[in-house]
């Protein structure tokens, strides 16, 4: 294979990293990185364990394949306690030790079994609370679980099938939590730990994924709505929507990185092909959307080199692709 293919429509190149062979197809859920550890995680559903990637120079390398039995779903580097979480099925929370001067680097330290019986699946770390909230998407609860011990502390229940992805909001001190069933968003206390508001959306927007800017109270919805795909940014302050972007949607992964004020969405079932959609501005608004390649439903951004980061299938391999965020200025 060659070591880029164009996207034609921005005349932006991406670059790939291929998977072992090992690895096939729909290899990863979510995809996170170790800012100052240059190390990108991606939970491996085919090789049977966390992919490592040294991302240190703007070409990613992998490195090896920390062995898990069970398949992978969410991940968050919790880089001030030195652990990475990642949601594995049987309704387990893999803890691994990513602490570069540990002798245990890079090797699971526990699994927290959350209760249920399917899967964890997208999860949020809270450094100022040292908590995971890790949504049990076929249970339809929302586990919270101590990051420090290990331990799980309570469950939110009451929830309707099809949760997806939890964010925490400091302003208020709540967990925002998207349900794709219902056009839902739940309000979680962190203080209590109990579901204080169902709030009803009121768009045709099926969210998946859910980023937060913390400065604004905006937040992006990744709508999947395959018949329209479109974005969609609520307002958390004042409880509604903001606006509707109908140029780019259907997909899963979102997130927002404050060192550059950019949401980025990974609209793998966008109507004109996979892409990523890159938002910013106040109001928030597309900036661009970058073609990507099939089954790219997550993003990571590494900030070091300014690379956008997604899981996908090129050339029939699954591989990372990855491009400048520089080059999509215009």
């Amino acid at each position: 294979m060659a070591d880029q293919i164009i996207s034609q429509d921005l005349d932006i190149a991406l670059d790939f990293t291929p998977l072992p062979d090992a690895a096939a197809i729909k290899f990863v859920d979510t995809i996170d990185i170790d800012q100052e550890a240059h190390r990108l995680y991606a939970g491996n559903n085919w090789s049977g364990g966390v992919d490592v990637f040294d991302v240190s120079t703007p070409k990613a390398h992998y490195l090896k394949t920390i062995r898990i039995r069970g398949t992978f779903y969410g991940s968050a580097v919790a880089k001030d306690l030195n652990k990475l979480f990642v949601g594995v099925s049987g309704s387990q929370l893999a803890v691994i030790d990513i602490d570069p001067s540990s002798p245990t680097l890079e090797t699971v330290l526990a699994m927290v079994h959350t209760g249920g019986v399917g899967a964890v699946d997208l999860i949020e770390y809270v450094p100022a609370l040292k908590k995971v909230y890790a949504a049990n998407r076929a249970d339809g609860f929302l586990a919270v679980v101590d990051a420090v011990n290990n331990v799980l502390l309570a469950r939110v229940e009451g929830l309707s099938g099809g949760i997806e992805q939890p964010r925490f909001y400091p302003a208020n001190g709540m967990i925002y939590l998207t349900g794709n069933t219902g056009d839902l968003l739940y309000q979680i206390d962190t203080a209590t730990d109990t579901l204080v508001n169902t709030i009803h959306i009121d768009e045709d927007c099926h969210p998946n994924g859910l980023a937060i800017n913390p400065e604004t109270g905006m937040a992006l919805l990744a709508c999947n709505n395959r018949q329209r795909p479109h974005t969609l940014i609520w307002d958390l302050e004042a409880g509604k929507i903001a606006s509707v972007i109908e140029d780019c949607g259907s997909g899963d992964g979102a997130i927002y990185d404050p060192t550059i004020d950019r949401f980025f969405f990974a609209a793998s079932n966008n109507g004109t092909g996979p892409v990523i959609g890159i938002y910013g501005g106040n109001p928030v608004r597309l900036l661009s959307a970058v073609p990507t390649a099939r089954m790219a439903s997550w993003v990571a951004y590494d900030r070091t080199h300014g690379l956008v980061y997604a899981p996908a299938i090129v050339e029939g391999k699954p591989a990372l692709v990855s491009f400048s965020l520089v080059d999509t200025a215009h």
